[in-house]
């Protein structure tokens, strides 16, 4: 890699030993926070629909998992369907751009654990693939499905407002308003509130997400973009996430996983950036760039290397910051060592592992 490149061989080979890494993972780690109130969230989404029905025929965890390991698969399918827009298919950008996709920190955790992203990833490329290709039916059913989802999809739909009206497809524009406005009226995401801070908390989970470097290329890319005019559908959905999810985050406190979905699918333009500033140089100057690829590289293979030996770590240094809440062990030995007393309850429960323990078995002693 003396160029920050990849040859198609160890790219599909990194690929394999990828999903077999996720899906060791996805059948060693305990059940999560997040998880568990999907799972008993009284809302109505597609994600928590998908979990309670499996849930209501196995308590086992990888089975509650697998269906959205398979919306993985599918979401790495459609991302690598969409960097053929941009590159010679296995080119060493090409391979780059798959790379950082799948090391990617909130990548790599929504293909293990159940979450709010991995449907909405899905469903963002699945339309950017069917507008591309023109095919109507997808481009409408991945819209209308978005709005069973547990994010802030009004902001993709405000991109297709934009792109489609530029794009001349007025059709589209009419069923994005139609859908804006029924999400509209829900009023998640409000105008009020005083500043306080938030928004330094934003960037802070933003940067913890996609690794802080990268996140600093993410930006660089998309304000590059902007001035180069070359503007495409994948952009306007990034920037108009990127933007409002920092407007609203002045006033108040809003869920980064909400808006995270649509600025994962920025990374070829990344890449495309990448790319531009080296072609622009002459050989000898390229070496701080690659330097510089290479580094951005070696911080996300720890991060991933950490997500990984997660478990052995919080043994050695018991810790709940290393990018998985360390505490579900805990939940999880605590269930363990009371049901095996057949003790199906517990005097002191805190509020945010209620959820947690009931999926155990395990309720709050009357």
């Amino acid at each position: 890699m003396r160029e920050c490149n990849l040859s198609k061989r160890a790219v599909l080979i990194f690929i394999v030993i990828y999903s077999l890494l996720v899906l060791f993972l996805l059948s060693i780690t305990p059940f999560s926070y997040s998880e568990a109130n999907i799972l008993f969230s009284r809302e109505f989404n597609i994600d928590s629909y998908i979990v309670k029905l499996i849930y209501n025929y196995s308590i086992n965890v990888e089975l509650l998992r697998l269906p959205f390991f398979i919306l993985a698969i599918a979401i790495l399918y459609l991302y690598i369907d969409l960097l053929k827009d941009y590159f010679k298919e296995f080119d060493s950008y090409y391979n780059l751009a798959i790379l950082f996709f799948l090391l990617t920190p909130g990548i790599f955790l929504s293909f293990i654990l159940v979450n709010y992203a991995t449907l909405p990833i899905f469903l963002t490329l699945l339309f950017i693939y069917s507008y591309n290709k023109d095919i109507k039916s997808l481009e409408v059913l991945s819209l209308v499905l978005l709005l069973f989802t547990h994010t802030a999809q009004f902001v993709l739909y405000i991109a297709v407002i934009l792109y489609a009206y530029r794009d001349k497809r007025f059709w589209l524009v009419l069923l994005t308003v139609l859908l804006f406005i029924i999400i509209a009226v829900e009023a998640k995401y409000g105008v009020d509130g005083v500043p306080k801070g938030h928004l330094v908390e934003l960037i802070g989970i933003y940067a913890a997400i996609f690794s802080p470097l990268l996140f600093i290329a993410i930006i660089y890319s998309l304000y590059k973009v902007s001035i180069d005019k070359d503007r495409d559908l994948v952009w306007y959905i990034s920037l108009v996430a990127f933007v409002v999810s920092l407007i609203l985050s002045i006033r108040q406190k809003i869920k980064v996983t909400d808006f995270a979905p649509y600025l994962t699918i920025v990374l070829p333009l990344v890449i495309v950036s990448f790319r531009s500033s080296i072609v622009v140089r002459l050989p000898q100057f390229r070496k701080n760039y690659y330097t510089i690829c290479k580094i951005v590289l070696a911080v996300l293979l720890l991060e991933t290397l950490i997500i990984t030996f997660h478990y052995p770590l919080y043994k050695l240094y018991p810790s709940s910051s290393l990018l998985l809440d360390s505490r579900i062990y805990e939940v999880k030995d605590i269930a363990n060592s009371l049901n095996s007393t057949n003790n199906k309850c517990k005097d002191e429960i805190g509020s945010r592992k209620k959820n947690l323990y009931l999926y155990y078995g395990i309720k709050k002693c009357d």
